[in-house]
């Protein structure tokens, strides 16, 4: 898949990259968010950030059906960054499908 580098919000968002502010990206369906969240993935790698240290989650995949509330999606992160040393960078996709998301995230 061929990815627009969306350079202008990069700029926006690399000032955010490392805080320990949660980032909420919002916008019209298939206005390219889902390829905003892989650029800053992208991004993270080139800065020296592992790929073991982001873990990606869309929530409209059938195979992450089972993760779609809120205590379910905890346990499943708690679960994956068990064994991940440093910052750990989470990314989801669709979290609005997640009941009570906003209890995991908090």
């Amino acid at each position: 898949m061929l990815m627009i580098k969306r350079e202008a919000y990069m700029r926006q968002i690399r000032p955010f990259i490392n805080t320990d502010l949660i980032k909420v990206l919002t916008g019209f369906r298939r206005s390219g968010k889902s390829v905003m969240l892989e650029l800053i993935q992208e991004e993270l790698l080139k800065t020296g950030v592992r790929e073991e240290q982001c873990i990606s989650i869309n929530f409209e995949n059938m195979k992450n059906a089972h993760l779609l509330d809120a205590i379910s999606l905890h346990d499943e992160i708690l679960r994956r960054i068990e064994s991940i040393e440093g910052k750990v960078y989470l990314f989801f996709d669709e979290i609005q499908e997640v009941v009570h998301w906003e209890k995991c995230i908090n």
